[in-house]
């Protein structure tokens, strides 16, 4: 069954007369429709109109259509999908890379570990890997996993810093949870940070955030995260934490139009940063001292003055769970705890300053 107005459009046909030498043809006798029930699953009628319109001998072709996708009911069963195994239960969906982990082979290491890798294609396919388990199923190993495909001349202590971000997925299970909330009150959690300075590299100024769905007792799903480098330079901090808390909103936004669509309700949104500078530019209405902040801080300013952004909170460092998509878990100092304690206790729960 397809929507109207969408790119199926020329499979609702509304001559009869053409298509009635067609055999196992149904025709609805409520209005001038055809339906290819015997195409698994390709009836060609708007799906308003065969629901609400369609005679019970054409509603029980559908019916017996759907029923042999178990899409279409309840299905307490495992799914794997290039090692990233789905568990569902009755709480809801729950996600792991256990199985993708343990397909994976360590890199060999070899003394001095100060020396060249002599295969360097090694350890980035290793990384490569990695990245699709931090992508999918572990956004605690993401940052270390981008770190290392972005080395151009590896080193054994390179080598060994890939196995320790694989044994750590072993060492240290967690399972994304998807569960069923409190409709009424859920509320989209973003979070964003960035790390570098002017005296930084290039390559070493990373942004990250992650979008959450939370409700009033703060029990929260994961539905985005992201940790790359910056597609723009900034001079300066403040700026590049701009840039992460607008890059962080754009993409909540994405995700909230469809929750929003699919609840019929209005979802609100709440922004965290752990920037003091960040947080006055947005609260204030200053100006921002450096000009290629301006275009985040107006992005920022038009979400909030409107309502589309509910309320923006300050955080310090140490609580702000987007700390880990910044650095590698191998980075001293290391980046904080708060996003594997959330992952732990199935609760996320951030202090806030103001």
């Amino acid at each position: 069954m397809y929507e109207k107005n969408v790119v199926c459009r020329h499979f609702h046909f509304i001559t009869q007369s053409r298509f009635l030498t067609i055999p196992e043809i149904t025709l609805s006798s409520a209005f001038d429709t055809v339906y290819l029930v015997p195409l698994r699953g390709a009836v060609s009628t708007y799906a308003d109109d065969t629901l609400n319109a369609g005679d019970p001998a054409v509603l029980a072709s559908v019916a017996t259509v759907l029923n042999t996708y178990t899409t279409h009911r309840l299905d307490y069963s495992d799914i794997r999908f290039a090692g990233i195994t789905d568990r569902t239960d009755g709480s809801g969906i729950h996600c792991d890379a256990g199985p993708c982990a343990a397909a994976l082979t360590p890199l060999p290491l070899s003394l001095p570990l100060s020396s060249p890798l002599p295969e360097p294609k090694a350890l980035h396919s290793l990384a490569a890997k990695l990245m699709w388990v931090g992508r999918v199923a572990r956004p605690d190993i993401l940052t270390s996993a981008t770190h290392l495909a972005k080395i151009l001349n590896p080193t054994g202590a390179d080598a060994r810093r890939a196995n320790d971000t694989l044994a750590a997925i072993a060492l240290h299970p967690i399972s994304l949870h998807y569960i069923s909330l409190d409709a009424a009150s859920l509320c989209l959690d973003v979070y964003a940070d960035y790390s570098g300075s002017a005296t930084f590299p290039l390559d070493r100024r990373q942004l990250g955030y992650l979008v959450a769905l939370v409700d009033a007792s703060r029990r929260f799903s994961l539905l985005h995260w992201a940790s790359h480098r910056l597609h723009r330079v900034c001079p300066v901090s403040c700026a590049g934490e701009l840039l992460a808390l607008a890059d962080a909103v754009a993409a909540a936004l994405d995700v909230r139009l469809l929750l929003q669509k699919l609840l019929s309700r209005r979802i609100p949104l709440a922004t965290y940063t752990d920037s003091s500078a960040a947080y006055d530019l947005v609260t204030s209405f200053k100006h921002p001292t450096d000009v290629t902040a301006k275009n985040d801080l107006f992005m920022l300013l038009c979400s909030l003055l409107p309502g589309t952004i509910h309320t923006i909170f300050l955080v310090q460092g140490a609580h702000n769970p987007a700390d880990a998509l910044l650095k590698p878990s191998y980075a001293r100092p290391a980046p904080n705890r708060a996003l594997t304690n959330a992952l732990l206790a199935g609760t996320l729960h951030v202090p806030v300053i103001s």
